[in-house]
């Protein structure tokens, strides 16, 4: 079946954004030991916990953290990828998915792991920055446009 270029570039880059987030997580990853030391500061600066039940606390709050954001990047990141094939296939339904997902992910430029970063975004984050502006003008130029206005089989 043919589909433009534009299309199927779209889609490829559509692919790197949801990869980014599979990334993202394997960054976060990296992150366990400063994460638990920050935590654990902070819980002690606050006599949050009685002393000995402290670190069980820190311990459990950061794996809880990693298992969430595992789930939620892995459906999110599944579901990027099927919209993406679908988009690719021809659905304009799928078009508008990708399109407010790669605005959504627009905010990945401004947040981080510890907060809102609106100085210093990251390298991941600039480059997702960018292929998500990509994604959204080449699912939008006449080309595109055309290649899902045509009848569906």
């Amino acid at each position: 079946m043919w589909r433009p270029k534009t299309v199927e570039f779209a889609y490829w880059l559509s692919l790197v954004s949801a990869l980014s987030a599979f990334a993202s997580l394997i960054y976060l990853f990296g992150l366990r030991e400063e994460m638990t030391a920050g935590l654990r500061e902070a819980v002690q600066r606050t006599n949050f916990l009685q002393s000995e039940n402290q670190e069980a606390f820190v311990r459990s709050a950061v794996s809880n953290t990693l298992i969430f954001a595992t789930v939620i990047v892995t459906v999110i990141g599944c579901a990027m990828i099927t919209f993406a094939v679908m988009m690719r296939r021809g659905r304009n339904w799928a078009r508008i998915v990708v399109t407010v997902v790669a605005v959504l992910g627009l905010g990945g430029m401004t947040t981080s792991v510890n907060g809102v970063v609106l100085s210093s975004p990251g390298p991941l984050a600039l480059l997702t920055f960018a292929v998500n502006i990509a994604v959204i003008v080449l699912l939008y130029v006449p080309a595109s446009n055309r290649y899902f206005a045509r009848p569906k089989p």
